[in-house]
């Protein structure tokens, strides 16, 4: 019998690949993990939207995380919100977790802001402006490391969903996807409407110029590409997506930065493909100002794309209707732990009840 998509899930790329994954983890047991780190290129002005004030974006992931755990933030007064209020996708992620009772954990992957919460320690740290060509320590040991968690948590679960909440994270994923030679144009999104487009693609070529690579030098060596002009959550999450993959189901949750996950674990352990899938949100797949879909089929025509169709056009909050208007659009997991909640109840959780959680959510936290 074929596997029936229900309404709240869309597929874009290899049907089969989506549905045969679906059908594997359809009413199974997963676990979430968020891999939250820092980068110095999220500091230079205009790069990152995920914070109040460049200088804000470094405490972004390690809120984001505290969110997730506590559902209060300890690190900073507030919750991270872009310019303009609005609040950080983990919103989304935690109605998800709450809603499937999926079990979750944070992993450190380099933090300058570390979260007060317990977490999975993969020896990181902050990663430098990707200008100086030299961006990121311990690269083989966050791999390793994170190869032997998927491991574990294949162990204990069904499936596995990898996330990341990394400010700055698209711009470094396009500097380590360009040196690979898997992008030769900027392609990757914004948290903001208005993507940086042209700084960004500046930024990485003088990066690129810092560390002597050309586009596409890299193409057998993602380490070698992360460590240059990359950031520390990506040799985490590569391991852990290619330790858990090689014996369940793995969920790439997130946008275009997990793209350059993907791509490294493709390089890396190409017999996975196949037994991995992006999880994120209609938002970024409707984004005009980038193409995760062109991005993915520079990559791989089979790894598929699951999005979720959450929408908060009819939601009486501002902040959650600018979702709608092209800001955030993904982060925190927000996309894959829906996806992935949807999955563990076998369809019985859907969109509206995902949207009536965060308003309960969003409330709590906004002291609405």
């Amino acid at each position: 019998m074929e596997f029936e998509l229900p309404p709240s899930l869309g597929v874009y790329g290899n049907e089969k690949i989506a549905k045969d994954i679906l059908s594997r983890i359809w009413g199974k047991r997963g676990v979430f993990t968020c891999t939250v780190a820092n980068t110095r290129t999220s500091t230079i002005p205009g790069v990152s939207d995920a914070g109040d004030t460049p200088e804000l974006t470094m405490f972004t992931p390690a809120a984001d995380a505290e969110i997730l755990v506590s559902g209060k933030v300890s690190c900073m007064s507030g919750i991270p919100i872009n310019p303009g209020g609005i609040p950080t996708p983990a919103t989304l992620t935690k109605a998800a977790l709450d809603l499937s009772g999926m079990p979750f954990f944070i992993v450190n992957g380099g933090c300058e802001i570390v979260p007060y919460v317990p977490y999975f320690d993969m020896g990181g740290k902050c990663g430098e402006k990707i200008t100086t060509g030299r961006s990121v320590e311990n690269v083989k040991e966050e791999y390793e490391k994170g190869y032997m968690l998927g491991e574990m948590l294949a162990r204990a679960y069904d499936f596995v969903i990898i996330s990341e909440s990394c400010a700055g994270g698209t711009t470094t994923a396009l500097a380590v996807m360009m040196a690979m030679g898997v992008l030769r144009e900027n392609l990757v999104s914004s948290s903001s409407p208005n993507n940086p487009k042209e700084l960004k693609s500046r930024l990485v070529a003088e990066a690129l110029a810092a560390a002597g690579i050309g586009i596409g030098d890299l193409k057998d060596d993602p380490l070698k590409a992360i460590e240059c002009v990359g950031d520390p959550m990506l040799p985490a999450n590569i391991g852990i997506l290619c330790g858990a993959a090689k014996s369940v189901p793995v969920i790439v949750g997130g946008g275009t930065q997990l793209a350059a996950v993907m791509a490294g674990a493709a390089v890396m352990h190409p017999e996975l493909i196949g037994n991995f899938m992006q999880g994120t949100t209609r938002w970024l797949m409707n984004d005009p100002n980038s193409s995760m879909p062109r991005i993915m089929d520079s990559i791989s025509p089979d790894i598929p794309i699951v999005y979720v169709n959450v929408d908060y056009g009819d939601s009486p909050y501002e902040g959650l209707q600018a979702y709608e208007w092209g800001f955030i659009k993904e982060g925190v997991g927000c996309g894959g732990a829906s996806v992935g909640a949807i999955a563990e109840s076998a369809g019985r959780i859907t969109c509206a009840d995902l949207v009536d959680r965060v308003h309960e959510i969003y409330r709590g936290i906004m002291g609405l």
